[in-house]
């Protein structure tokens, strides 16, 4: 990229920019630039309590984070304003301040014990049954934070807990509603159901033209064309470049030498853990272990600790703890003095050592070669960029600025916003994918985009040539499709009225086999089934199901299914019994009290919300994100 941006620098539409730039800096000052409030600004106050812009991105950074995969892996910051993921993190992180807050007026204090308990009882960070801080630190990677800021949340978290525990501790599910709710979701209900299929109704009618247009309009959506657009793109790949360079021995030999270090694994000590909470215990079990105790009887016997959970992994120098550097310094067999740390007290044994080892050249010398070729196709493509740009700027067309770089224009079929023809065949090849449907759909007809730089490097120009408006296709070219709709549409409405003859003859008292049996339908039973209906409800549509449980034995409903009308009369009801399934209710009574206690939160993070002073800086975080 900066490479990309100092060769474009050279380039006179640039330098014009640049000039432009200075000037308007001349016009209207320089001042609210460097006055205007960057990450280290206040941008949120819960009473005294500030927050400022870099926890506000870093936390809306790491939400989107989590989020990503849900929506495909292409979530940004617009998107998240758009669906109000950056509010929900701002609330956040107000209401953990807002606890914050109120925990320290009521004068709670959490210590560093409790937050070494906390660490340790997590499970995310054991390892061989206790804490290891390697695997704390690959946990802090993953969550992208930084070992203070999860400290400080922690420290939040905690007293947060301490402060609504008491409020939320007398709150109880009672067993009734408990009982009262498994009965509503696990009541089971039959039925009898009949089924009017469209088929039954083969002789509709013929469709004229007038009918068949009516229809067309009716469904254009069915009918219609999308929005195509025609396009020429211009990609310049590093992979057609590539070929061209030349690596020789020297220059591998030379970037080796100068890169050793990312061919170097460092010296790695394989190490054994006691950690405790305590000096004193810490010191016997140091001289424990001066007098020639085993290291597992030592951790079991003194500080009792289970000895299946002291290996604490390989280690170099840059994954050791501060606190633990000292381990470094220890001979293979051997054990450090008791090292203090904020989880504790640790005593480590380095179990093995082994030795630094650097790949040698021949082992690389592929990958090495290969990088360099890339690294000056890039080079060499960046000004090409430059000079593609320039031509175009000089008033040459797309395809003349590609052939004063060399690349060949790709004049690409009509196709719409999924990359598809007017077929709803996908287009290929598509260089630049997703990014080129981007550009083609923002640009305007015989216009052509600005260069853009690729995430593998390249660059692509898009010139859209023609742009055809969504239309509907012509009635003779769908002739056949619109008049199989019309037969449609006319059997499901002879099929409802027949389905409608039926339900009103049940509501009158007849059994559903009479009231079917002049169509020759007979009933078939389904179920049980409960409200969520399924695949125990047969044919009935959810809507059916719904009615049927409204109402006693004896109710009746129709609705539309995929082969016709179903018609269903409620035959049984079975109840829920409660009494049968006592860990069902129970676990379903526990799921209550954590909503209500959940409940009461939300309730006490209002009232809080109501007496301490809150403000939103959002013109100031809009700006920082």
């Amino acid at each position: 990229m900066l490479q990309a941006i100092r060769s474009r620098a050279t380039s006179w539409v640039v330098k014009i920019l640049f000039i432009l730039l200075i000037l308007s800096f001349g016009v209207w000052g320089i001042g609210d630039i460097f006055r205007r409030p960057g990450a280290d600004a206040t941008v949120i106050r819960v009473g005294s309590s500030k927050v400022t812009g870099f926890e506000v991105v870093d936390q809306v950074r790491r939400d989107m984070e989590q989020l990503r995969p849900v929506f495909g892996g292409t979530l940004d910051m617009e998107q998240a304003k758009q669906l109000g993921l950056v509010d929900r993190s701002i609330e956040q992180i107000v209401q953990r301040r807002l606890f914050a807050v109120a925990a320290a007026e009521l004068g709670i204090v959490v210590g560093d014990d409790a937050i070494r308990q906390t660490l340790a009882a997590n499970p995310q960070f054991r390892s061989g049954g206790q804490f290891d801080p390697r695997t704390f630190q690959a946990a802090l990677q993953q969550m992208r934070t930084t070992e203070g800021l999860y400290v400080a949340s922690l420290r939040q978290d905690i007293g947060r807990i301490a402060l609504t525990d008491p409020v939320a501790s007398g709150a109880v599910a009672p067993k009734g509603l408990a009982e009262l709710l498994y009965r509503h979701r696990n009541e089971k209900r039959r039925a009898d159901v009949v089924v009017v299929p469209r088929s039954l109704f083969p002789d509709v009618g013929t469709p004229d033209e007038a009918q068949l247009a009516e229809t067309l309009e009716a469904n254009k959506s069915r009918f219609s064309i999308p929005e195509l657009r025609r396009v020429t793109a211009v990609a310049l790949t590093p992979e057609a470049l590539q070929g061209e360079v030349k690596v020789d021995d020297a220059q591998v030999q030379a970037e080796y030498e100068a890169r050793k270090a990312d061919f170097t694994q460092p010296e790695q000590r394989r190490v054994q853990q006691i950690l405790v909470a305590d000096e004193a215990t810490a010191r016997a079990v140091a001289d424990a272990l001066d007098k020639g105790g085993d290291f597992a009887t030592v951790a079991r016997d003194v500080a009792k600790v289970d000895p299946a959970g002291l290996d604490a992994g390989l280690f170099d120098r840059s994954s050791v703890p501060e606190e633990l550097a000292a381990v470094l310094d220890v001979p293979a067999g051997k054990s450090t003095e008791p090292l203090k740390s904020p989880l504790g007290w640790h005593i480590l044994k380095v179990v093995e050592v082994i030795p630094e080892k650097v790949r040698p050249l021949e082992e690389v010398r592929e990958q090495i070669a290969e990088g360099l070729r890339r690294e000056r196709a890039l080079d060499a493509l960046s000004d090409r960029a430059t000079k593609f740009e320039d031509a175009l700027a000089g008033g040459a067309r797309l395809e003349e600025a590609a052939a004063a770089v060399g690349a060949t224009p790709l004049s690409l079929p009509a196709l719409d916003q999924r990359g598809r023809d007017a077929a709803g065949q996908p287009v290929t090849p598509l260089p630049g994918g997703a990014d080129l449907l981007r550009i083609a759909f923002d640009t305007a007809s015989g216009e052509t985009a600005p260069l853009v730089e690729m995430p593998d490097g390249g660059y692509l120009a898009v010139r859209v040539d023609e742009v055809a408006p969504e239309t509907v296709r012509p009635l003779a070219e769908v002739r056949d499709a619109v008049a199989a709709l019309w037969t449609e549409e006319k059997q499901t409405a002879a099929a409802e009225k027949a389905a409608d003859e039926i339900l009103a003859a049940v509501k009158a008292g007849k059994t559903l086999a009479d009231a079917a049996a002049s169509l020759k339908l007979e009933p078939s039973a389904v179920g049980p089934f409960t409200r969520t209906g399924g695949p125990d409800a047969g044919p009935l549509p959810q809507g059916v199901v719904a009615a049927l449980f409204q109402g006693p034995v004896g109710t009746a409903a129709k609705g539309t299914a995929t082969s016709g009308v179903v018609v269903g009369r409620l035959a049984a009801i079975e109840p829920a019994d409660p009494a049968k399934d006592a860990a069902a209710v129970d676990t379903l009574r526990q799921t209550l009290q954590r909503e209500l206690v959940g409940d009461i939160g939300a309730g006490l993070a209002l009232a809080l919300r109501r007496a301490i002073p809150v403000e939103i800086d959002r013109k100031v975080i809009d700006t920082l994100l």
